[in-house]
């Protein structure tokens, strides 16, 4: 499974919540709504370029993914459970109430969260975020950076190579990643 246009994150606890607990709110929110909200924080990933990432990848003929790898880290954060999501921060409007968001600023909007296990080259995706866009993911995803938009381009080879496991693949729909409070 290689698909050309990722948003790649790490998942695991977060917020008291194990990760087999994420899958559970997650499917049943799809269940419920024909998506999920699949929340996180920081400046990694900031909706002002997602979407931009995402309208490339629409006007290329593609479909988003985000490709999810297991970690181990154990996140808290203070920000109490989100009632509120935006497309623009701006206009504000309820989210449903079995939509479980705990310790975020934004959510990517999703669907099929499928569980998988099979593992890609870092190096063969290329990062459209950070200072210098066009870095190979194994040498952007480093230290406290946990999540980029990328491309697949393999050509673009580095000097190592750094596989590893995807966990969760799911599709992004829309209106794909929003604000939420």
């Amino acid at each position: 499974m290689k698909h050309k246009y990722i948003i790649y994150m790490k998942a695991g606890p977060y917020c008291g919540y194990s990760l087999a607990d994420i899958e559970k709110i997650k499917n049943n929110e799809d269940k419920l709504y024909g998506r999920f909200y699949w929340g996180y924080g920081g400046v990694f990933c900031h909706p002002k370029r997602v979407l931009p990432f995402v309208e490339e990848c629409l006007k290329n003929g593609e479909k988003p993914y985000i490709y999810f790898s297991k970690t181990i880290s154990k996140f808290n954060s203070v920000i109490p459970r989100c009632h509120e999501m935006s497309v623009d921060n701006k206009v504000w409007e309820t989210l449903p109430s079995e939509v479980i968001l705990v310790g975020n600023q934004y959510s990517l909007v999703c669907t099929n969260l499928e569980k998988t296990n099979f593992t890609i080259n870092m190096s063969d995706y290329t990062s459209m975020l950070g200072n210098i866009p066009g870095k190979n993911l194994d040498n952007y995803i480093k230290y406290r950076v946990d999540k980029s938009c990328a491309i697949y381009n393999p050509s673009l080879k580095s000097e190592q190579t750094k596989t590893i496991t995807i966990s969760y693949v799911s599709e992004l729909v829309a209106p794909y990643c929003i604000y939420v409070r």
